[in-house]
C-alpha cells in the first residue's frame, strides 16, 4: 500500500489572493484567465461536455496533481450545464450518467489553504463551497466525495500519483476515459512525470482514451507517443500558449499486434502517385499539416480518371442495420460533407448542391428493404428516412410512381472541378508541386529505405511515397500483390429538357439520374469486372438508357441519338468493398510471424505490424470516392504525422491492407 505524503512545505498567496508553490516555484492555476486557460485545456482538450452528454456508459476521469481543485470543479460545472441541457430537451431523460473523478496528490493543500485559493474565482463559488465541506481535516490516503447526490464521486489519492494509480483495479476493457494531465511542470517536478507514471497510464486507459496536458515538453510527448497515444499540439491563451491533446489508439498490449500501425518521425516532404479524389484529398490533409508534396500524375493535367465525370452523387452506402461498412460510409459522408463545406466557405469554389438523394424502391424487394429500414430505425431521420410515391414526386419534382429511401444531406458534386479545386487549396499553402505527364511504372526501394521511382524516361528519389492511382495501382509492382481488381464504369450525359429540367434531387434505382447541371444531367453507369478499357461503347449507352427506363419508366423520353457524351473511367474495388489505406504490408513477415492464427485465431500477438518502410496507399475506393476519400486522408496523414486517427482501432483495422492478409492466414490460405 502506498504511503500519504502530507505538504510540508509553505504556500504563499500573491496580491489577488492566487496560491503559490514556494517547493516548485510555480503557479496552481493562472489567476490573470481565471478558469479560462484550465477549461480550454482539460475540459475542451478532452471535449467532456459532449461526452457527457452522449455516452452510453459511466464516465472515468483521471487527473495527476489535484492542486487546488479547480479541473474537478470546472467539471462539475459542465456536468452541471450538461444537467439543464438534457432537462430542456423534450421526451429526454433529464439525468445523466454518474462520473467518477479519481485524482491524486503528493502534496495536498490544507482545508484553509484550499479555501483560500478558491475564493478568488467567484464564478464556481457554490461548487467551491460544497468541496471544501466535504474536505477531510487530515489529508490521509484517500478520501472520497459525493457531489450532486451522488450523481458525481470524486476519490482523492494523497500520494504519488504512479504509486495510487498502481493500486487501483482495472478490466481488461481498462478504467479511465479522459486524463487531465495537470502537476506543476516536468522542468520543476520531474519525479512525477517518470517512466512509472506512464506505465499506469498505459495500463488504465480505455481504447480511444482521451488525453488533455498543459506541457508540450519532449519528455511527456515521448512518454505518452510511446505508450500508445495519439498526439497534436494546440493553440491555447493564457500563460501557456501551447497545449497537448491525444487519443490511446495504438496500445502495445492489445494482444492484436497485426493492428498496430508502425510510427514514423513526421517527414518534411512525401510523393504521391495519382491524380484524383484520393490524392487529391491527400495532398490537401497533407499540406494543412505542413507537409510538402510532389505529385506524380500520368495525365496532361489532374482529375482525368474516374474523377473526371461531370456530375458525381454523393452519398453514404447504408444497410439496414448498422454494420460495419455502413457505419464507415456513415462517417465517411459526415466527413465528406464538412471538409467540401469547408473549402467553399475558404473561397475555393466548385459545383455542388446538397438537394439530398432518393433511392428509389422501384421494385417489390426494394420496398421490402425499405419496410426494414422504417422497422429497425438504425439510422436517424436526418441521414436517411422512408417517403411514399407522393412524397417522392414533391421532393424529385417529377411524377414518380415509387416511394423510397431519401438522404436529405446528400447530393451531387462536379468531381473534376471538385479535384481541381483541392489540389488548388493545397498549391495555395506552397506546399504542393504537381509534375504532370509522369507515369510511374515501376518503383524500387533504395538502401537508405527511400524510394526510386521510374517512368519512361526519368526517374526520381522520394523518401516517403503515398500510391494513390486508383485502379492503375493495381499494374504497379509491390502494390499487385493486394486484391484489387479493376470495374469498368461508362457514364452517358444527356441533354436537359423542360420536363428533365424540373429534377430537383439525385434519383438511385438500378442506376442514377442526376439534376441538371450546365444542360447536362448524367445517367449510368455501368459495372463490368476486371476491364481495363476505357474506349466508349455505345452499347453501353443503350445499357444506361433502357436500365433507366425501365427502373423509372417515362421519366424521360431520350434516345441513344440523345447522347452529348459519353465517358468510361475505372474504379479500383476490393473484395469486401471497403477501401484500404495504410502502409503497405510485408506479405512474407506477416505469413511467418502470425502464423500460429492458422490453428487459434485469438492467439495474443504484441508484435507489430510488420510493412515495407515508408511506403503507403490510399486505393480500392470503389465507385465512392468522393464520399470515401476525405476521412480517408485524414487517416492516412495521421498515419505520416503521428495525429490522432478519426476512428476507433477496429475501423482502423478495417481499412488496413494487411486486414486481407490476416484473414486469410486465420482460414489457412496462406
Amino acid at each position: 500500500m502506498y504511503s500519504p505524503v502530507n505538504n510540508d512545505k509553505p504556500i504563499s498567496f500573491g496580491a489577488d489572493g492566487a496560491p503559490f508553490s514556494e517547493q516548485f516555484q510555480d503557479i496552481y492555476f493562472d489567476s490573470d484567465s481565471g478558469c479560462q486557460q484550465s477549461s480550454a485545456v482539460f475540459i475542451q482538450g478532452n471535449d467532456i461536455f459532449n461526452r457527457i452528454v452522449s455516452s452510453k456508459s459511466p464516465l472515468t476521469i483521471a487527473e495527476t496533481g489535484f492542486g487546488s481543485g479547480l479541473n474537478f470543479l470546472l467539471t462539475l460545472q459542465v456536468y452541471q450545464k450538461a444537467q439543464q441541457q438534457l432537462a430542456l430537451q423534450k421526451n429526454a431523460d433529464n439525468t445523466l450518467l454518474p462520473l467518477t473523478f479519481i485524482s491524486v496528490e503528493k502534496y495536498p493543500l490544507t482545508k484553509e489553504q484550499l479555501e483560500k485559493s478558491l475564493a478568488i474565482l467567484p464564478e464556481l463559488a457554490e461548487y467551491a463551497q460544497s468541496l471544501v465541506e466535504q474536505y477531510p481535516d487530515k489529508c490521509e490516503q484517500m478520501w472520497q466525495g459525493k457531489f450532486f447526490g451522488g450523481k458525481v464521486t470524486l476519490q482523492l489519492y494523497f500520494a504519488d500519483a504512479a504509486e495510487a494509480f498502481s493500486a487501483l483495479k482495472t478490466k481488461k476493457s481498462g478504467l479511465v476515459d479522459a486524463w487531465y494531465l495537470d502537476g506543476f511542470s516536468p522542468r520543476k517536478n520531474p519525479d512525477m512525470w517518470h517512466a512509472p507514471l506512464f506505465e499506469q497510464i498505459a495500463r488504465l486507459s480505455k481504447e480511444q482514451a482521451s488525453v488533455a496536458t498543459f506541457t508540450v515538453a519532449g519528455l511527456v510527448r515521448r512518454q505518452l507517443a510511446e505508450i500508445g497515444f495519439r498526439l497534436e499540439k494546440k493553440a491555447t491563451g493564457g500563460k501557456k500558449k501551447q497545449m497537448l491533446t491525444g487519443i490511446f489508439q495504438q496500445g502495445k498490449n492489445s494482444g492484436k499486434g497485426y493492428r498496430l500501425r508502425p510510427s514514423i518521425n513526421k517527414p518534411h516532404q512525401v510523393a504521391i502517385i495519382g491524380g484524383g479524389i484520393a490524392s487529391a484529398c491527400a495532398a490537401y490533409a497533407l499540406t494543412r499539416l505542413g507537409v510538402k508534396v510532389n505529385l506524380y500524375c500520368q495525365d496532361s493535367t489532374v482529375a482525368q480518371g474516374a474523377s473526371s465525370n461531370a456530375i458525381g452523387a454523393l452519398y453514404p452506402l447504408l444497410h439496414q442495420q448498422a454494420d460495419d461498412i455502413s457505419l464507415f460510409y456513415q462517417q465517411a459522408f459526415n466527413r465528406a460533407k464538412t471538409l467540401y463545406q469547408q473549402v467553399s466557405d475558404e473561397g475555393h469554389h466548385f459545383p455542388h448542391q446538397w438537394c439530398g438523394l432518393l433511392e428509389l424502391s422501384y421494385k417489390e424487394s426494394l420496398e421490402k428493404r425499405q419496410q426494414l429500414f422504417e422497422q429497425l430505425k438504425s439510422w436517424p431521420k436526418t441521414l436517411i428516412h422512408g417517403v411514399n410515391a407522393e412524397q417522392a414526386s414533391e421532393l424529385a419534382g417529377l411524377k414518380l410512381d415509387f416511394g423510397g429511401l431519401f438522404m436529405p444531406g446528400a447530393g451531387w458534386i462536379a468531381p473534376g472541378e471538385l479535384v481541381k479545386t483541392l489540389f488548388s487549396a493545397a498549391q495555395a499553402t506552397n506546399r504542393l508541386k504537381i509534375k504532370a505527364d509522369i507515369k510511374i511504372d515501376h518503383i524500387q526501394q533504395n538502401e537508405d529505405l527511400s524510394w526510386q521511382l521510374r517512368s519512361e524516361h526519368a526517374s526520381f528519389n522520394e523518401k516517403v511515397l503515398i500510391i494513390c492511382g486508383g485502379a492503375e495501382s493495381i499494374k504497379l509492382n509491390i502494390a499487385d500483390q493486394l486484391p484489387l481488381s479493376s470495374v469498368r464504369g461508362q457514364v452517358s450525359s444527356m441533354p436537359t429538357n423542360p420536363e428533365t429540367g424540373k429534377l430537383s434531387t439525385v434519383l438511385c434505382h438500378k442506376g442514377y439520374l442526376t439534376p441538371e447541371h450546365k444542360g447536362l444531367h448524367c445517367i449510368g453507369a455501368t459495372f463490368e469486372k476486371n476491364s481495363f478499357d476505357t474506349d466508349a461503347k455505345a452499347e453501353d449507352d443503350a445499357y444506361n438508357l433502357a436500365m433507366l427506363e425501365k427502373c423509372l419508366p417515362g421519366v424521360s423520353q431520350w434516345g441513344t441519338e440523345d447522347v452529348i457524351a459519353s465517358k468510361a473511367r475505372l474504379r479500383c474495388m476490393t473484395p469486401d468493398h471497403i477501401p484500404m489505406v495504410g502502409p503497405m504490408p510485408d506479405i512474407q513477415a506477416h505469413k511467418t510471424i502470425y502464423a500460429h492464427l492458422a490453428k487459434d485465431k485469438n492467439w495474443r500477438f504484441n508484435q507489430a505490424t510488420p510493412v515495407i518502410d515508408n511506403l503507403y496507399l490510399m486505393t480500392g475506393l470503389g465507385a465512392r470516392g468522393l464520399c470515401s476519400a476525405p476521412l480517408l486522408a485524414d487517416i492516412l496523414a495521421a498515419d505520416i504525422c503521428g495525429t490522432p486517427y478519426p476512428v476507433d482501432s477496429k475501423m482502423l483495422f478495417n481499412l488496413a491492407p494487411n486486414r486481407f492478409i490476416i484473414r486469410d492466414i486465420i482460414k489457412g490460405k496462406s
